[in-house]
């Protein structure tokens, strides 16, 4: 059985198909992606030009241009992201549950830190303040959408509301002594096991 080659028309309908996504791209963005748009258009654009030669190849010659190469960095509407994750970076910031959030936690055991997951909540709001600070469009664009994290927010701060905080050590050698008691009360250490 012979594999038969799609005649110029089917060509012309997929280069025509991928100059609309080009441009497209090129005018949006693409927000499903993790890599930046520049990087996207050149694929597509690669795949335009290894289609535009099996079409001259086949004798099809009704393609437009070919697009022009773009930086590899570039993003499409690059204002835009960074007006929105700046405004959405300064309402978490200046939510009442997100700084009751910092403010406790230091108080928190490492048990009621994993419960609560306030690490992962706070770290996505440092991460887009980060990103923010470091010109990160790509992350940017991820999470501009201001509001998107209020509600896991508030959820946290609720969590952390009900929970009961244990008083800090005072002095240095308190701390010092926490710190030195590490092994669980009844758990055997590698030493217990020493041939004497």
């Amino acid at each position: 059985m012979m594999v038969q080659a799609k005649p110029p028309k089917v060509w012309e309908q997929e280069f025509a198909r991928l100059s609309y996504e080009w441009e497209k791209v090129y005018a949006y963005g693409d927000a499903d992606s993790m890599c930046t748009d520049g990087a996207i258009l050149n694929r597509i654009r690669q795949e335009l030009i290894e289609m535009k030669e099996k079409l001259d190849a086949m004798g099809g010659g009704g393609v437009s241009a070919i697009p022009p190469e773009v930086q590899k960095g570039f993003m499409a509407c690059a204002d835009e992201i960074r007006m929105q994750a700046q405004s959405a970076v300064q309402e978490y910031l200046a939510l009442e549950d997100y700084r009751y959030m910092q403010a406790v936690l230091p108080k928190l055991t490492p048990k009621q830190k994993r419960d609560t997951h306030i690490l992962e909540v706070s770290g996505k709001v440092r991460g887009l303040a980060d990103a923010l600070a470091e010109d990160n469009l790509v992350v940017l664009r991820e999470y501009r959408t201001p509001g998107m994290f209020s509600e896991i927010i508030a959820e946290t701060a609720k969590k952390l509301r009900g929970l009961s905080f244990k008083a800090l050590p005072d002095s240095e050698t308190e701390q010092e002594e926490i710190q030195g008691n590490w092994q669980v009360e009844g758990q055997m250490s590698i030493y217990d096991l020493a041939v004497v």
